[in-house]
């Protein structure tokens, strides 16, 4: 019986074949001309992608451009980040927001994090969650202004959504002011 499991092991063993090295300039993709992103400085995510949901009311300002992350802290942070933008880009939100929510209980106190898992939440239509989360990232967003005012917008498109135009105008206000 022996023997026999052995024979067949190296016969099997013979019919496989071994590939020699791809050399890696050969297994990346070209570049694309124009339509690339511009590279972020040191190895910062990219934004957020637009998901094509459905647009938010006319009175409310336009999208709100995505804030680069710091450098996560970690490469399991920069893999979670880089997988949920790709579901927004590809439509599923509700797994971008769980590997955010994955993320966020790696780096609690990461207020880039929050305001990514603000603008799936926006995206998904759930705007009072989508204030909450953005309200969160001010809270440990610190004296980093830029990131405070983009948050303030977020929380202007979700009331002007929820018909909360007075508000809006107060968050939007509230944006004003963080410059």
């Amino acid at each position: 019986m022996m023997r026999t499991v052995l024979a067949v092991a190296l016969i099997l063993g013979g019919c496989a074949t071994v590939q020699p090295p791809v050399p890696v300039s050969d297994s990346l993709p070209a570049p694309m001309p124009d339509t690339a992103p511009a590279p972020m400085p040191d190895g910062v995510p990219a934004p957020l992608p637009d998901s094509g949901a459905a647009p938010l009311p006319d009175s409310v300002p336009g999208p709100v451009a995505a804030l680069p992350a710091p450098v996560p802290a970690s490469a399991a942070i920069a893999s979670l980040v880089t997988g949920a933008r790709a579901d927004v880009a590809a439509g599923r939100l509700t797994n971008a927001a769980a590997t955010l929510e994955r993320a966020l209980r790696i780096e609690p106190r990461n207020p880039h994090l929050w305001q990514e898992l603000a603008r799936v939440r926006l995206r998904q239509g759930d705007y009072a969650q989508a204030e909450s989360v953005a309200a969160r990232s001010n809270s440990w967003a610190g004296s980093d202004g830029r990131l405070r005012a983009e948050n303030w917008r977020l929380i202007a498109q979700a009331r002007e959504a929820r018909g909360d135009a007075a508000g809006a105008r107060a968050a939007l206000d509230a944006a004003e002011r963080q410059r």
